[in-house]
């Protein structure tokens, strides 16, 4: 059953896991590499898509396409001692520009 004021969400694990390893973590000796060689990358795409349709039964003769594309990548260090702990987060997001007429 659907309920509207549940505030469960798919992802909500994948920032709690995390958090809580953190907690466990001793100061900021140990956490001096996570941060220091901790990057990150935004990357910008644009994707235009032409598809022409030559088959007789095709209800349409042409499809357009044209999105933006941001694609952001961050990956952190390694916690220092016997077993280090990483994390690595990947962020997509699509705007559709255009469609053309009909879409």
């Amino acid at each position: 059953m659907n309920n509207k004021n549940d505030s469960s969400h798919p992802g909500s694990l994948a920032f709690a896991l995390p958090l809580a390893f953190a907690g466990l973590l001793p100061g900021a000796p140990v956490l001096a590499g996570f941060l220091e060689d901790g990057r990150g990358t935004l990357t910008l795409r644009n994707f235009y898509i032409h598809r022409n349709f030559v088959e007789d039964s095709a209800t349409r003769s042409k499809a357009e396409e044209w999105t933006q594309s941001f694609i952001l990548d961050l990956q952190s260090g390694y916690t220092e001692g016997p077993v280090g702990f990483g994390i690595d987060m990947l962020g997509l997001w699509s705007v559709k520009l255009d469609g053309g007429r009909g879409t």
